[in-house]
């Protein structure tokens, strides 16, 4: 013997779970969609750089030197595999494509120094 019922409607439960699963559904897929796009890394570029102290930058030949707390070290160029220049500031990459370092031109005293970083960028790193 087949023990058949018949439902016109699921219950609320059924339902209440399906809207469940659609919603965590389309918010981890935007999120990933946001991170999987070059607009969505500049996007997490904008908090990389920031620290509850302060730091100091410097561009020169050799590589760039990153200080904090009395404390510097070079990085040289090879450290980074590319650059992005928006129009406020210069995106460094590392080897994985992902940002690596910000440099808000807006912290250049002079534009004839954001002349200059483009250039030495522009000799050590290709662009992207």
């Amino acid at each position: 013997m087949i023990l058949q019922i018949r439902m016109d409607r699921p219950p609320p439960v059924v339902l209440f779970g399906a809207v469940l699963s659609a919603a965590l559904a389309v918010r981890y897929s935007r999120t990933f969609l946001l991170l999987a796009t070059p607009w969505g890394r500049r996007r997490a570029t904008r908090h990389v750089g920031d620290a509850p102290h302060a730091h100091e930058v410097s561009v020169g030949e050799e590589g760039i030197t990153l200080g904090a707390d009395g404390r510097s070290r070079l990085e040289p160029w090879d450290t980074y595999t590319g650059y992005i220049e928006t129009e406020r500031q210069f995106i460094l990459l590392q080897g994985s494509g992902e940002p690596a370092l910000t440099l808000p031109k807006r912290a250049f005293p002079d534009t004839a120094l954001v002349a200059e970083c483009r250039r030495l960028l522009e000799e050590r790193l290709p662009a992207r």
